[in-house]
């Protein structure tokens, strides 16, 4: 694999607006995770990009880019990965949210959370409880459950139908994302795609990430009607 070949495929992918946007305005960002895959001298990168999608289910869209796998950009958007105890109802016939802010009582990917945060809780995290939406509600147990919301590698392999013989090479919730630059024009895609060339991690170039949800919040579906 040639670091300029991954790169030119990024391109491709990004120029079709089929790579991650995390200010989409189809979509409100809470968290992400990069993971790169190899088999000799095939590679795979799977993005997990959670967040909450135009039905406002709370979604892990998958996004793949591989010399090997078909199909490739956005795979699929799981959107059953959160629900309420009991399968109670998320919204009322009228399209209210009905979670309470302060009582949160959920199965994350077949998890039990149940947490009652307070007001000053979300304060310190720059989230608002009125209106109390599933945006707000994701980026905040994106703080503490984070991990709850991935898919087990098992799975992400599965889903981008490649083998088991795919080893996990470097994986991050944290990297530096193209904001309106070609991939091919990023600092940390170029370190990503040479790192992979040559087989060394310690060649990923980890400066300003930019991952976190704060960073991507102007095209949030609230703030579109303003």
């Amino acid at each position: 694999m040639k670091a300029s070949e991954i790169l030119t495929k990024l391109d491709l992918y990004a120029e079709d607006y089929n790579f991650p946007i995390l200010d989409n305005m189809n979509f409100d960002f809470a968290q992400g995770r990069l993971s790169v895959f190899q088999y000799q001298d095939q590679w795979a990168m799977i993005f997990e990009i959670v967040g909450v999608d135009p039905n406002l289910n709370i979604s892990n869209d998958l996004f793949v880019y591989s010399n090997t796998s078909n199909p490739q950009g956005l795979i699929i958007g799981c959107d059953n990965i959160l629900t309420l105890q009991n399968n109670a109802d998320i919204f009322d016939d009228d399209g209210d949210f009905l979670v309470s802010p302060f009582d949160l009582n959920l199965i994350i990917n077949e998890k039990s959370v149940h947490t009652q945060p307070t007001e000053e809780a979300y304060t310190q995290l720059g989230i608002k409880t009125k209106p109390y939406t599933p945006t707000n509600m994701v980026r905040y147990l994106s703080v503490t459950y984070k991990e709850y919301f991935w898919l087990d590698v098992s799975i992400l392999l599965k889903e981008a139908s490649l083998s088991n013989e795919f080893t996990l090479f470097y994986q991050t919730d944290e990297w530096q994302h193209t904001d309106e630059e070609k991939p091919s024009e990023n600092e940390f895609f170029q370190s990503l795609a040479k790192a992979m060339e040559l087989k060394d991690a310690s060649l990923i170039q980890r400066n300003e990430p930019n991952t976190h949800w704060s960073r991507w919040t102007w095209s949030d579906f609230e703030k579109q009607g303003e």
